[in-house]
Order: C-alpha cells, then structure tokens, then sequence
C-alpha cells in the first residue's frame, strides 16, 4: 500500500481506521507524538491505519518510539483540539516521510462521513 497514488492510500487509510474504530501514532512518551514540518513551518501529527505500517517507520529520528493506538472517537475529540493549536494532520507517511497533509477539522468531516455510514456505530 506504501506505494499507491495518494488518493488510494487516504481511502485505505479512513476505510481501515473506521473498520477497526483506532488510528495509530508513535509516542515517544506520554503525550508525545511523532510529528513532521513542512517547508512553510507547518507541524503535522503522523497517524496511520494499521500497527505493522505505525512500527515499520520507528526508526532513524523516530526510533524508541512505540507504536500506540487511539479510539476514533478520542481521535475525533483530538483533531478539534489540535485545530485550536495550529497542529495538522500527517495523514499516512510513506517509508520516504511523505505524508498526505490535512487540516484536522477536514480530516474529521472526511473520517465523520464514513462513520456516518457503518452501521451501529455510536
């Protein structure tokens, strides 16, 4: 999947964060997350759809950092805040650090559209 066209990689992304209701994210320690800067000064959380592809960039300036989950909703709640913050979404990075870049009230509606459609979700 590291290798599909960017519009590929977000549908697997929110599908597979939806279907088993947790994003992931690298903390280094409580509350301390894996983040990137773009050229502009931009910061952007890194967050991924699955364990295996969380742990498989623990390395290099990210190392000791540990793959952890978060509940969809936590994360939803979460993206309001880093909204507040200035703080974007690295949607996905690629084993290069390329990241799908979203602003964290988009990245919600987007997730929030999808949930809208599986059924039994409260």
């Amino acid at each position: 999947m590291q290798e599909a066209n960017d519009q590929v990689r977000l549908e697997f992304f929110v599908n597979e964060i939806v279907k088993n209701e947790a994003v992931w994210l690298l903390q280094a320690e409580d509350g301390l997350f894996a983040m990137v800067e773009d050229a502009e000064g931009n910061s952007y959380v890194s967050v991924w759809p699955t364990k295996a592809e969380c742990e498989a960039v623990a390395k290099d300036e990210w190392s000791g950092y540990q793959a952890e989950s978060m509940e969809i909703k936590e994360f939803l709640n979460w993206l309001k805040e880093l909204k507040d913050d200035d703080v974007r979404i690295g949607v996905y990075p690629d084993i290069n650090g390329r990241i799908l870049p979203f602003e964290s009230l988009g990245l919600k509606k987007l997730i929030e559209t999808e949930l809208k459609e599986k059924p039994n979700f409260i």
